[in-house]
């Protein structure tokens, strides 16, 4: 079962500056794949630590 409180809390984290997203736009396609593999890496382990 999906946990939506998991899904809002990370909504509410990512919030990007003008400047932060400026320098994403420049990244390629294989590197915001590898940035979205990262962080849903770090979110799997939070959430595994929680239970």
């Amino acid at each position: 079962m999906v946990n939506l409180e998991t899904y809002a809390k990370i909504n509410e984290e990512i919030k990007f500056t003008e400047e932060e997203t400026v320098e994403l736009l420049k990244l390629s396609d294989k590197e915001i794949l590898v940035l979205i593999l990262s962080e849903l890496k770090k979110i799997s382990e939070n959430t595994q630590k929680s239970n």
